[in-house]
């Protein structure tokens, strides 16, 4: 199995999470969870107050509280805009007038650019890469960083097309990596080609386009979440395409003042997943789920391996994105083996993977997750991380290059299990966790706060016997 990569293995800061197997409720109850606003959605939504012409005061409603989304706050205010909560949304109030903050000196870099702001986005992939490509697009003076871990994630795959289309970027210190400086604006129009299908690299080059009002084509070589060209779109902007290309046309749009964020899909599979792995019969709901295809592979892939989830009350926001309940019925009895051996099927669960994989670990015959070399540049390198989560159950799972073969039919036991510091990991090893006997601790599992702060009360209405535990 490949090596874990060094910077992917962060100290353990977080409190563990402690499951004891088994459901507290009755066999075949029902129940209804509500989970949080999307993250994807959260993060698009807060940026477009950053676009030429976006309203005084924008309000977003039901936005993800997790500190992925908290991370890209500062970096906003550093550039100005007020923000605050008010109840359940995130409120941005402009103009403020600007506080730049000067760039911290770091022993490995030798002249850091004076009288800037400098945006620290944490860990967050999303904010990062997405601010990136709206400076490029307004010409923006700024530093763009991050935590150590994601001064490790590629930022070439956006920045060599921004580049390509006249913005003034320049790494500050590992070239392809974070910090970063944005300077100049995009000022060629023209058509760019993506090495990758990342939907975050694909967004902050629609995003930079449409904020320097260029017509640009954008050329990617898999269909992957489309949340900003719906977003988008419902301002008014006239985007067309493929499924491998996007066209930023002429013409202007409009930020609405208020933007409503639906449920996450990827935070709805873990309750689904509980409910599921349990087999005690019941039904469960979770209500106003973005239903965008493009973020439905987990459930896909298990409707198509047998398992009953079905999908009612369907409608559309105004922001584009369609939103229904998700419903699942029964548990994995019947259910077979699974099988992802297409980018756009990977793409559309990305961030699944690991709990796919434990599902798949108590499904008969072997499993197949392929198509997803993109998972080494994660928080971890998802492949090898979620390999030993899952191994520490008692699961076989073998590592290749692009993917994950998980052997069904062993023996799963409870105990202690790595979480990586990885809220994809932790709270997949949690989920399975839930339906095993005896008590299984996640090290560092509270890092589920990243994206699911309320992950742990939301299992525990659905049935799950969970608490954190800080005692090491």
């Amino acid at each position: 199995m490949p090596e874990v990569q060094s910077f992917a293995m962060p100290m353990t800061e977080s409190a563990d999470l402690v499951v004891d197997g088994g459901r507290t409720t009755r066999s075949g109850a029902a129940h209804e969870v509500v989970v949080p606003g999307d993250k994807s959605v959260s993060h698009r939504a807060l940026l477009a107050a950053l676009l030429p012409g976006a309203p005084a005061t924008l309000t977003v409603r039901g936005a993800n509280a997790g500190g992925a989304v908290r991370a890209l706050l500062p970096a906003m205010r550093a550039l100005g805009l007020g923000v605050r909560a008010e109840g359940d949304a995130l409120v941005v109030r402009q103009p403020v007038t600007p506080q730049p903050q000067h760039v911290r000196p770091h022993p490995d870099i030798d002249a850091w650019p004076e009288d800037v702001p400098y945006l620290h986005t944490e860990g967050s992939s999303a904010a990062a890469r997405l601010l990136i490509g709206v400076l490029a697009g307004t010409g923006t003076h700024a530093v763009v960083d991050g935590d150590e871990v994601l001064r490790h994630r590629p930022m070439d795959w956006l920045v060599d097309p921004l580049t390509e289309l006249g913005a003034d970027i320049t790494y500050l210190g590992e070239p392809g990596r974070l910090p970063v400086r944005t300077a100049g604006p995009v000022d060629r129009p023209g058509t760019v080609d993506l090495r990758v299908g990342s939907a975050q690299a694909r967004s902050a080059v629609v995003l930079a386009a449409v904020a320097a009002g260029l017509p640009v084509t954008v050329r990617h070589p898999v269909r992957s979440r489309d949340h900003t060209e719906r977003m988008l779109a419902a301002f008014g902007k006239l985007l067309t395409g493929t499924e491998r290309e996007v066209v930023c046309g002429d013409g202007g749009y409009t930020v609405p003042e208020a933007i409503d964020i639906p449920a996450d899909p990827s935070l709805a599979a873990y309750p689904v997943a509980a409910h599921l792995l349990w087999s005690d019969g019941g039904v469960l709901r979770i209500p106003r789920v973005c239903l965008n295809p493009t973020r439905l592979g987990f459930f896909d892939v298990l409707r198509a391996a047998g398992a009953d989830i079905t999908y009612e009350d369907r409608r559309t926001t105004a922001g584009g994105e369609p939103v229904g309940t998700v419903v699942a019925r029964g548990g994995l009895d019947g259910v077979t083996s699974v099988r992802v051996d297409s980018p756009a099927l990977l793409h559309a669960l990305i961030d699944e993977v690991p709990l796919l994989a434990v599902v798949a670990a108590t499904l008969p015959g072997d499993s197949w997750i392929g198509c997803a070399e993109e998972l080494r540049f994660k928080e971890t390198d998802r492949l090898a991380t979620t390999a030993r989560m899952t191994e520490a159950f008692g699961a076989t799972v073998d590592v290749a290059d692009d993917g994950l073969l998980v052997r069904g039919g062993s023996a799963l036991g409870a105990g202690l299990v790595p979480g990586f510091e990885d809220h994809r990991i932790a709270m997949a090893a949690a989920t399975l966790a839930m339906a095993l006997p005896g008590r299984t601790t996640v090290a560092g599992g509270a890092c589920h706060r990243t994206s699911f702060p309320d992950f742990a009360d939301v299992q525990r209405a659905v049935g799950a016997r969970i608490c954190e535990d800080s005692n090491r």
